[in-house]
């Protein structure tokens, strides 16, 4: 049986954020949310129930664009990607992005990879740990956007994000809004890193009502130091510019 999937009007909003979905596009995020929530009984994938789902994950991930708009076919990395979001509702409404999911766990990195082959995605999945990864070859300084959702602090956040982005790049991190100086705090590691870091707020209705997105903005301005990210435990006990 059919998963039912919140209320299907808000979508109407993204139109005040530039962007026109197709019926096509639309069926897409349907059967993006009906596989999430079919696949949500075997493994905790998310916790907001399917009847909020339309304004607590997709407008959650397309409010991002009204944020920054990538150039056309840009290089996208979804960090600690998970059930997919920010980043399969991203490449549904932009297909002309490259995607590239990024996740560690294994049983996710399976629902990942069926889904972007089922519908079809310009996407690929990378399973690997941020840190590591960061100093491929293949994946450093490789992309233009980096976006990534309830991942980690922000100091820390930065550390993971910034040595993938290009100089140009940009990397968008969802907060709440009461997050404010946790970003804040990430200032300084920014500067290390080679980024400046600013705060953008966005407000759009769900099924719960309005809420309002603070979205930390990481703009690369010169190449990373090779020596970033450090390892795990080295991030957790000396974050950069902020308290864990």
């Amino acid at each position: 049986m059919k998963t039912q999937i919140g209320d299907w009007e808000l979508l109407i909003q993204v139109e005040r954020w530039g962007l026109t979905l197709s019926a096509s596009q639309r069926a897409l995020l349907d059967q993006y949310l009906n596989r999430l929530y079919a696949a949500n009984q075997q493994m905790n994938l998310t916790r907001v129930p399917p009847e909020h789902a339309v304004g607590r994950h997709l407008l959650d991930s397309l409010c991002l664009l009204s944020v920054y708009k990538p150039p056309e076919g840009a290089r996208v990395l979804d960090i600690g990607s998970g059930a997919g979001l920010p980043g399969i509702p991203l490449v549904i409404a932009r297909p002309d992005l490259k995607l590239t999911l990024l996740d560690s766990h294994g049983k996710t990195i399976e629902f990942l990879k069926e889904t972007c082959s089922l519908l079809g995605l310009n996407a690929v999945v990378a399973q690997a740990r941020a840190e590591e990864w960061a100093h491929m070859p293949e994946a450093r300084e490789a992309f233009d956007m980096a976006t990534a959702r309830a991942v980690a602090k922000m100091p820390i956040l930065a550390e993971l994000m910034v040595p993938f982005l290009a100089v140009g790049g940009v990397g968008l991190a969802l907060k709440s809004i009461r997050e404010l100086d946790e970003i804040h705090a990430a200032e300084p590691a920014a500067r290390t890193l080679g980024a400046s870091l600013d705060v953008r707020t966005v407000e759009f209705e769900t099924e719960q009502g309005t809420i309002q997105r603070a979205v930390a903005v990481l703009r690369k301005e010169r190449p990373t130091p090779p020596q970033y990210p450090r390892s795990w435990a080295h991030i957790l006990k000396r974050p950069l510019g902020g308290k864990a």
